[in-house]
């Protein structure tokens, strides 16, 4: 994680030149996918690996043309990635847990594995979409595939929490009505 010369700005490894520039503060274009400023660092790592693979997205054209066409399933995204890595900050800033590879599931509530889950089917859907450059796609669906790896993601605990959460959060339902559900492969 860097700081931008003008000490605004935080640059991410996956974030392409385009997307860091436009993070920077004052030209923010309003069709990314991850509010700019948006700390995710140091998170458990399928937090991060979704925060970035929708970093990344941000920059392609059929992205920007579905977030065009879409305002409010594109604001839903951002909240929702505003969420999820707000989430990851909180249990890595309380020192619960002991490193990133701890049994981290049992940190979060229900609603926000909920979200979770919804953020990688937002991955998995704008990861497939037709136009991408062959460099966003394979790195996405590489983020996916190492998401869809982790134990916990996907795991008993995982399916219970988020069955538990119901409907989960209002604010997202219109968006998990309208993004089909990921399955993972293997």
């Amino acid at each position: 994680m860097v700081t931008g010369e003008s000490g605004g700005g935080t640059y991410h490894a996956d974030m392409t030149p385009e997307h860091a520039k436009r993070s920077s503060g004052h030209d923010a274009v309003p069709f990314g996918l991850v509010p700019p400023h948006t700390d995710y660092g140091a998170t458990v790592q399928f937090i991060y690996n979704t925060i970035s693979a929708l970093n990344r997205l941000s920059d392609e054209a059929p992205v920007r043309q579905y977030v065009k066409a879409e305002p409010d399933a594109h604001r839903a995204i951002l909240e929702l990635s505003r969420a999820v890595a707000q989430a990851g900050i909180r249990v890595r800033d309380s020192g619960q847990m002991r490193n990133i590879l701890d049994e981290h599931l049992k940190y979060f509530s229900a609603d926000e594995i909920w979200m979770f889950d919804l953020a990688i089917d937002v991955v998995a859907m704008l990861g497939t979409v037709g136009g991408l450059s062959s460099g966003t796609r394979m790195s996405v669906l590489d983020k996916l595939k190492l998401i869809d790896e982790d134990k916990a993601v996907h795991s008993l605990h995982w399916k219970r929490e988020v069955h538990k959460a119901g409907q989960g959060p209002a604010e997202f339902r219109g968006l998990r009505a309208h993004v089909p559900q990921h399955k993972p492969r293997g």
